[in-house]
């Protein structure tokens, strides 16, 4: 347990005293223990993988090779190119060529550099089961001698936030000798002149809880079976099925967004104000033009002028984006954009043009093919 489930700026009256960062130490490891180490928190780390020299386990002869299958075919690679992926071409089924990174579940891959310190293009590879590396198909790859930087872990709920911070408070009053709400052990009682001590069996520590209502809600809902640790489930009788994790969108989510179903047109419309797009139609000369890119920008492509329909009398734009225009650019795995610019000729130089950035947004294909498009638009 590395991570703190909320910080001491959130403690209120208590987040500058003396006790403050060990209250929410202590309430943050109490609290994922109880709720069965489920929520880890997220970190972020940067590992190497080292090819190791595997040609010392059977001498120092130049001529050992090992066995690779690139293209569904297997060739044998000396040792000396197998420590680098220059010229290994990925087939993008072979269980050598994936990575399992160590921490899981994997959040995000940041960045992931070969042995040369440079970025390897994120086109390369795509994250599946929340663990695990995995090429494209037809890309020079080889998981040795590569530096990692990703983020794993389970961030507690906002209920669990809510209770982490509760019983922080509650500790830094009792280590400041405050009253505090944690049930006492001792409990002194006075009747009718007659003082006496009962001890509480505490019961409710049996049961992986505090003692504390708002707390122990969140405990309940989040373990309510009292585990110890994570579940884990094993079968050799199921396929495993291998989940890809798209990567992030390039933009924040907007209602100008596209999303094609495969074989059909993912289209948006929109007022040509909402996009400052109005001198389209106010001024003449202007011709839009619409192009798509992959995620890494590596990819792109100028739509045809009809992907673009202006309607002056609604003053509204309709952008179209065909399936077999973009799979060949974006494929399924991760997002990519679209672009909107407009040009004409200068007015004072014909032979010069004028271009005019207009908007972007994001572009992503579905296997879906029954799907309500929805977002939500942060204020």
């Amino acid at each position: 347990m590395s991570n703190l489930w909320v910080s001491t700026s959130e403690l209120g009256d208590y987040s500058d005293t003396e006790f403050s960062y060990d209250a929410v130490k202590a309430a943050s490891y109490l609290l994922w223990v109880l709720s069965g180490r489920k929520y880890t928190g997220v970190t972020t780390v940067t590992e190497r993988y080292v090819c190791t020299a595997r040609a010392n386990q059977f001498g120092a002869a130049r001529n050992n090779t090992t066995a690779r299958l690139v293209d569904g075919d297997v060739f044998n690679f000396p040792f000396s190119q197998f420590e680098f992926y220059d010229g290994v071409t990925s087939d993008g089924l072979s269980v050598s060529s994936r990575l399992r990174l160590r921490g899981r579940p994997v959040v995000k891959i940041h960045a992931i550099r070969d042995r040369k310190g440079q970025i390897i293009d994120p086109n390369r590879y795509y994250l599946v089961d929340h663990s695990t590396l995995q090429p494209v198909a037809g890309v020079p790859w080889l998981p040795c001698n590569v530096e990692v930087t990703y983020s794993y872990g389970v961030e507690p709920p906002t209920m669990g936030k809510t209770a982490a911070r509760q019983l922080a408070i509650e500790f830094a009053r009792m280590y400041a000798g405050e009253d505090c709400n944690l049930p006492q052990r001792v409990t002194s009682i006075s009747r009718q002149g007659v003082s006496y001590t009962v001890l509480d069996p505490q019961d409710f520590l049996d049961e992986l809880r505090t003692g504390i209502y708002g707390i122990d809600l969140f405990l309940k809902a989040a373990n309510p079976d009292k585990a110890r640790n994570r579940a884990k489930v094993f079968t050799p009788d199921v396929p495993r099925a291998r989940r890809i994790t798209p990567k992030d969108p390039k933009y924040g989510l907007s209602a100008t967004d596209i999303t094609i179903v495969r074989d059909g047109v993912g289209t948006m419309t929109t007022d040509l104000s909402t996009i400052n797009a109005s001198f389209l139609i106010d001024q003449t000369g202007w011709i839009p033009e619409l192009i798509i890119y992959n995620y890494s920008g590596t990819k792109s492509k100028v739509l045809s002028v009809s992907s673009v329909n202006i309607d002056e009398d609604e003053e509204t734009i309709q952008i179209s984006v065909p399936y077999s225009e973009a799979f060949p650019i974006l494929g399924f795995n991760d997002p990519g954009s679209w672009q909107l610019y407009a040009s004409r000729p200068s007015l004072e130089d014909e032979e010069e043009t004028e271009t005019v950035d207009i908007t972007s947004a994001n572009l992503t294909i579905t296997m879906a093919t029954n799907i309500v498009q929805a977002f939500t638009i942060g204020t």
